[in-house]
């Protein structure tokens, strides 16, 4: 019997339940999702390098599902608490009708039972699919082949959502019997007719609050921008608090204060419905003033970790242009106190020899008496003069003979440059970084060396390394003839290398494990010798494993954070549609068309989601100002490259809880009649 009319009651509150149901299928989806990524990406080819990583962000994943599963745990016991709060009435009616409280529990427990079923199902379905395309964006952020992929599910991600998910609704069920047997039968029976307690009425002390807040608020962002991220522990607790604080006072005062303003304008206050509209809208935010605060917050981390999430994987992508000419590059770092300066002496020392098959050449980098500022001074501002000189990129400037530079493109198959004794050639990414070696190449062809003049040779810099590396890394050389005079200072001595196709796997071990070892081995006779080296598949390992893990650490929790906050707020709206129906009823009396009830709805419900979502963006453009200093250290910039990205997902998430918020509110009132 208690099945019969749980299943009538899911029926008959579909339209309720639907924010509920369409939250749990989300997060039931996205949970199978991610957590499906290992069995995903087992067919696809992988190097081993790159399989130790994916064995790492698997277990970095597996972690962050339990604090995941926290935080939908919690929603979903707020968003049941809505309905159980929704339905007291109808809860009183059963009472009435002599039904026990444990007899109202169990219809709710087949109900939990049931809604959880179907959503489980569902998103499980849905996660199957979008995991499919999971795989396709692994694979791409891997750089590695997906010939092999085929269509897979993921046994133990659906074991690992239904025992996650079979916890929560257990703590569900739990939940409404404890929150059933506290209700009175007077209380259930007039729910409807209860108001929730406005927090804050006084407009004086709503005006102070509000003014206190924004100085808090103005002040945080000051703070933050003046010392950033390297704020250190009292005035980093200080800045989050004041942050923190300032958001809350703002909910607080918010409606208040700003029904103050409107009242100041009579035109606009009285005009249509817009009293009843800021009167709804007062008492919601008013009451909610803490959920708001949190919602506001959550939004403004899912911002700013979007933001930094695809501008962190644009710049690492940027920075593999240009820097992986070659399979493979080592260099040692000279010392006029080392015994061994030249690689190929320490190759002989560590007893390594190249095939036949593996094509290499060596070369050497000097210091020159001449610095990147001396060279760009006079197209520099005073600001890139200070950041030059704060990132330490004001040393001496590097130069490589010119017999060095053939042997390295000829081992790429690359005609070699024909350069005379008076001319030199600049190879450099310095243009990415501002307008400056543009402006210098455009306006100047000569450097003056040593007191020597020197013609440059191309117009535009080349922008390719003399190595590969897999570190964020500025390079400027100049090219300079063999003849070079004037004085040169040997900085570091190296060889590249371009591996034979039918050998390449088998190179591939062979080096990785040389610098594996030359690592962790680099003392001859007690004196300690910097010497490193990277085959490409390292360095795509190291950037695209590390991109990886931040896109899908990002993307994992913005997307909880975004769904969790969309569904408090549309849950907190429907309520407010349960509970304001009378108010609607009256407005229809008075001979208000359904027209304007339906805009004074859309209006209100488009003010409730985006005020946190204001102060989240002002909030995040401060965070994201403050982050993108630190990637204009390594001269790329974080903003514009993720816009689309976070507009994207804002759009489709939060605009379709927006769009869903309303309809539901709308069908609330007009079945009211």
């Amino acid at each position: 019997m208690f099945s019969k009319i749980a299943i009538n009651n899911v029926k008959r509150s579909f339209k309720d339940y639907s924010i509920y149901f369409l939250t749990l299928t989300f997060a039931v989806c996205i949970f199978y999702s991610f957590n499906s990524i290992d069995d995903q990406t087992a067919m696809l080819e992988m190097s081993k390098s790159t399989a130790n990583f994916m064995a790492t962000l698997n277990n970095l994943i597996a972690g962050t599902s339990i604090f995941v599963s926290f935080v939908l745990g919690g929603l979903i016991i707020y968003a049941n608490n809505f309905l159980i709060k929704k339905r007291k009435k109808e809860l009183g009616i059963y009472m009435t009708l002599g039904m026990s409280k444990r007899k109202i529990s169990k219809i709710f427990i087949f109900e939990t039972l049931l809604i959880g079923f179907i959503s489980l199902a569902v998103g499980i379905i849905f996660g199957i699919l979008v995991s499919q395309g999971m795989s396709v964006i692994t694979a791409q952020l891997l750089a590695v082949d997906i010939d092999q992929y085929k269509f897979m599910i993921s046994i133990s991600a659906m074991v690992k959502s239904i025992v996650y998910f079979g916890i929560i609704f257990l703590l569900v069920m739990i939940f409404n019997q404890v929150t059933i047997s506290k209700y009175k039968l007077i209380d259930m029976l007039n729910a409807s007719k209860k108001n929730e307690e406005v927090k804050l009425s006084n407009t004086l002390v709503s005006m102070v609050i509000f003014i206190l807040s924004v100085i808090l608020l103005v002040n945080s962002y000051i703070l933050i921008q003046k010392n950033g991220l390297n704020s250190e522990g009292a005035l980093l607790i200080v800045i989050v608090l004041m942050g923190v604080i300032g958001t809350l006072l703002f909910f607080l005062s918010l409606s208040n204060f700003f029904i103050h303003i409107v009242q100041k304008r009579k035109r606009i206050y009285l005009k249509g419905l817009n009293v009843f509209i800021l009167r709804q809208i007062n008492n919601k935010i008013n009451t909610n003033f803490l959920s708001m605060s949190a919602i506001c917050l959550m939004l403004f981390l899912t911002i700013t970790l979007l933001f930094t999430m695809f501008g962190y994987k644009g710049i690492y992508d940027k920075m593999l242009e240009g820097n992986t000419s070659f399979d493979a590059s080592s260099w040692l770092m000279t010392d006029e106190e080392q015994k061994v300066n030249d690689i190929e002496e320490y190759l002989e020392i560590v007893n390594f020899e190249f095939e036949d098959y593996e094509k290499h050449s060596f070369y050497s980098v000097y210091e020159l008496n001449l610095t990147l500022e001396n060279l760009l001074f006079d197209y520099l501002s005073e600001q890139e003069i200070i950041d030059f000189r704060e990132n330490y990129m004001d040393g001496p400037l590097s130069a490589m003979k010119i017999s060095d530079y053939n042997s390295n493109l000829k081992l790429k198959g690359q005609e070699p440059i024909d350069l005379k004794d008076n001319e030199v050639l600049v190879v450099s990414n310095y243009a990415q970084i501002n307008g400056a070696l543009d402006a210098f190449m455009e306006n100047e062809n000569q450097i003056t060396i040593e007191n020597k003049i020197y013609t440059i040779k191309n117009d535009a810099p080349i922008e390719e390394n003399i190595l590969t590396t897999g570190t964020i890394i500025d390079f400027f050389f100049l090219i300079i003839p063999d003849s070079f005079t004037a004085d040169l200072h040997l900085a570091s001595t190296g060889f590249n290398v371009i591996y034979d196709e039918s050998h390449a796997e088998k190179s591939e071990e062979k080096f990785s494990n040389l610098f594996e070892t030359i690592s962790g081995n680099t003392y001859i006779e007690d004196k300690f010798i910097l010497v490193f080296g990277n085959t490409i598949d390292q360095v795509h390992t190291r950037v695209h494993g590390s991109t990886a893990t931040i896109v899908f650490f990002g993307v994992y929790l913005g997307i909880i954070f975004l769904i969790s906050s969309a569904a408090v707020l549309a849950l907190q709206q429907l309520s407010d549609a349960s509970e304001s129906l009378e108010r609607y009823k009256s407005l229809k009396k008075i001979g208000v068309t359904e027209k304007q009830i339906n805009k004074a709805i859309l209006i209100q419900t488009f003010i409730y989601f985006m005020v946190p979502l204001g102060l989240a963006i002002i909030h995040s453009i401060v965070g994201i100002v403050v982050v993108n200093e630190i990637f204009r250290t390594y001269s790329q910039s974080i903003i514009g490259s993720s816009l689309f990205m976070i507009a994207f997902a804002l759009v489709i998430i939060y605009g379709g809880y927006f769009y869903a918020t309303y309809v539901s509110f709308k069908n609330i009132v007009r079945n009211s009649n």
